[in-house]
């Protein structure tokens, strides 16, 4: 870094997770002597303002800032100028990165950017790197105590008996139905009762717990493979941080002490994972305490190399719904995923990588489910609704039969209508509308060819950074999208940029506490806020658009500036690539989403700017209405199709009109059958969703005329009620005779049918 920048002095400052204090860590120009010596408050120095304001400190005359402060021990009296950057994490500092100069320098603002990059970059390496030393800390203490306070399962819990169905709710992660025989994923592996007779010797003992770690690593490494090449790379990525834990001297240092002093593997491996746990659960920020996860699932493979004793799995029958305590990656490697019918969790959310997975591999999934694991029997039925994060424990005979006749029901017309997948989506009038899907990660793609869709009207750049753990490097980023573009060429691929903020967050990307998160610095304002990352992001979109098939969207533009500001970046970018001779789609479509009420009514002015619309009615619907939709007290009153939300998308697509622009709609609601006459009828010419809704969409289309729709719209943006709309696309729907269709009439039946009984 030093050399790269021509400083004399380049220096890394370190928070603990539970110390207020910036330790001086490492230093290229500094006495080496300070480093671990040196310590200062966050309110205290230069360094400390950089950490305190979350923002970049550039100082030409350090000494003469009165945040200045002198640590004689580092020899830095000799040095003028100083530029430091915070490393942040989940909006805390976990770090300063600076540099300083023995001559006075003005840096530039190329400059500060590219060492706003490299923090950024380093900031991810930080998180793993403390990971890793939090599992090598040598802590004596914690593991004496570890030894006689293990905190290790006993075993399961008795069942409770049970005469009558038992409904449980949790989150939804993956949509779905399911019904199926209880099967209990645990550790089999009872630390607390296993038998385990030591060697004759601690050397012997050593040895024998080394072998464990090694071939635990070999195992893991078999394990990543199999995920990618099962999965795809997304899948095999995030077992590295396992990796690195077994690959940790500090670990092994440790294990080899506590096995010279027990004499026993088994004891040495069960205190120092007692040790771990008891350090974890000290961790405040809620990241670093949940990777315990990690740690303990690298314990049991050694574990289990040491005593020789597998988890073997019972067979599962087929549509086994999976009750577990974690969603874990690595079950997706150990179970037989073709016969899993459904999984359910007592803990984690609908963001971990297991609910990701689940969701990739269309697997219904239930998240965050209070006493399943007791209240579930092995072997009983059990019924899973994904879509509304329900559990249904022995539910009785007219349960199963309402649930197994929606879920025929759907099935069958999926299977049906992918059959069709190759038909194009026209109305019975012949005016054709793309059908497109959301995707986040390279393995959504095999469901955008099962189903049909033509191609992805909204790529997630998050998902790809929340499956990270931090968002990558630009290198990485432009190869995804690459083979994203490759896999679906000549099919549009819409790339959106970063959409971050609100409910989600990345370690090495993230503004500061906000009491109002969803109003605050989020999408593109954080974009906006760190250029460099997005100057980043925007390189690699445009690298990897040299078929011509790439449009890149900006999210949550609420003003003309907002998005002025954007493409001024966007074109010193391109000019950028000019320069350096790096191939880009030149006339690359660059568009604006429509999700917030501010771009809705101006969009006439934002349409001069851009060369497409995509209306997020996600956020349109939340920001117009005042309501959060995860607010258990108010999500009733979130409803996409209410005449306000209409009225806005109506006045976009008129804007989008007059400027000859196109205009597409992403969100739940586009695959909304009672919605889809009414926003075909308002002009929307592209709807995006999930793939697996594509081919019902399309039959819907089918069955639809533009006079009749176009008739509809107009009844449904003068109507006073979303009820009053609920009811004009109900009777779109039976008057275009799809109540009667073989394959989906049964289940938009039970849609009109439950409109009519909310009126």
């Amino acid at each position: 870094m030093a050399k790269r920048l021509a400083t004399d002095v380049c220096s890394v400052y370190l928070q603990e997770p539970d110390r207020p204090d910036l330790t001086l860590s490492a230093t290229v120009g500094l006495l080496e002597e300070a480093v671990g010596r040196v310590k200062l408050p966050v309110s205290e120095g230069l360094v400390g303002l950089a950490a305190e304001r979350r923002a970049p400190v550039v100082v030409e005359r350090a000494r003469e800032h009165p945040r200045y402060r002198y640590f004689p021990e580092t020899g830095e009296e000799r040095f003028a100028s100083l530029m430091a950057v915070p490393l942040l994490l989940r909006g805390s500092t976990i770090g300063v990165l600076v540099v300083q100069t023995l001559e006075e320098r003005a840096f530039e603002r190329h400059e500060v950017e590219s060492f706003l990059t490299c923090a950024q970059l380093i900031a991810p390496i930080v998180v793993n790197a403390r990971l890793i030393s939090i599992v090598g800390q040598s802590d004596e203490s914690t593991v004496a105590a570890g030894s006689t306070s293990a905190g290790v399962q006993t075993g399961e819990s008795a069942r409770v008996q049970r005469t009558r169905t038992q409904r449980l709710q949790g989150t939804s992660a993956a949509r779905g139905i399911a019904i199926g025989p209880v099967y209990h994923l645990g550790n089999p592996l009872d630390l607390a009762s296993l038998d385990y007779l030591p060697g004759e010797s601690a050397q012997s003992e050593e040895r024998d717990l080394m072998h464990a770690v090694g071939e635990a690593r070999r195992e893991l490494d078999a394990v990543r493979e199999d995920l990618g090449d099962r999965f795809g790379p997304d899948f095999s990525a995030v077992l590295n941080a396992q990796v690195q834990i077994l690959e940790d001297k500090g670990l092994l240092a440790k294990l080899r002490r506590e096995v010279r002093d027990t004499a026993s593997a088994f004891e040495a491996l069960r205190n120092v994972l007692a040790g771990y746990r008891e350090t974890f659960a000290r961790i405040e920020d809620p990241y670093f305490r949940d990777r315990i996860l990690d740690v303990e699932d690298v314990g049991r493979r050694v574990m289990e190399q040491l005593i020789g004793e597998r988890q073997h799995l019972q067979p599962l029958s087929q549509g086994a719904i999976v009750v577990t305590d974690n969603i874990l990656p690595s079950h997706f490697a150990r179970l037989e995923i073709e016969k899993v019918g459904a999984i359910v969790s007592e803990h984690g959310g609908p963001t971990s990588h297991g609910a990701i997975f689940a969701r990739t591999l269309e697997i219904p999934a239930v998240t965050g489910v209070p006493g399943i694991q007791q209240a579930a029997r092995a072997g009983e039925t059990a019924i899973v609704d994904g879509a509304e994060g329900l559990v249904h424990l022995a539910p009785d005979e007219r349960l199963v039969e309402e649930y197994e006749k929606a879920r025929q029901h759907y099935e069958i017309a999926i299977d049906h209508l992918d059959a069709l997948r190759d038909r194009p989506a026209e109305t019975a009038d012949g005016r054709r509308i793309a059908l497109t899907a959301n995707c986040g990660l390279m393995g959504d793609l095999r469901l955008v060819d099962r189903h049909g869709a033509e191609g992805v009207g909204l790529f997630r750049t998050e998902m790809l950074a929340l499956v990270h753990r931090g968002f990558p490097e630009e290198e990485e980023q432009e190869q995804l999208y690459d083979r994203v573009a490759a896999a679906l060429a000549p099919r549009p691929l819409t790339i959106r940029t970063l959409d971050l903020g609100g409910d989600k967050e990345i370690a090495n990307l993230r503004s500061a506490h906000q009491d109002n998160p969803q109003l605050g610095k989020r999408s593109i304002r954080l974009s906006l806020a760190n250029p460099a990352a997005f100057r980043a992001q925007v390189r690699a979109i445009l690298r990897a658009s040299t078929r011509g098939n790439v449009r890149l969207l900006l999210p949550m533009i609420s003003s003309r500036h907002e998005l002025q500001s954007a493409k001024q970046l966007i074109d010193e970018t391109k000019e950028q690539l000019r320069v350096d001779h790096t191939p880009f789609d030149t006339d690359i479509p660059v568009g604006v989403m429509i999700e917030v009420p501010s771009a809705a009514l101006i969009a006439d002015v934002l349409a001069q700017d851009c060369d497409f619309f995509s209306i997020g009615t996600n956020d349109l619907t939340q920001y117009t209405l005042a309501v959060d939709r995860g607010n258990e007290d108010v999500a009733h009153l979130y409803d996409p199709l209410h005449p306000a939300v209409l009225a806005l998308i109506d006045r976009s697509v008129r804007a989008a009109r007059r400027a000859g622009i196109p205009v597409s709609l992403c969100g739940e609601v586009a695959t909304n059958p009672l919605a889809i006459p009414i926003l075909l009828g308002i002009g929307i010419g592209e709807l995006s969703g999930t793939p697996s809704a594509v081919p019902i969409v399309k039959e819907i289309v089918h069955a639809l005329t533009s006079a009749d729709t176009e008739a509809q719209a107009r009844r449904a943006c003068a109507a006073s009620t979303a009820q009053e709309v609920h009811r004009i696309g109900a009777e779109c729907l039976e008057g275009a005779g799809l109540l009667e269709h073989p394959d989906i009439g049964p289940w938009l039946v039970s849609i009109v049918q439950s409109v009519t009984a909310d009126d």
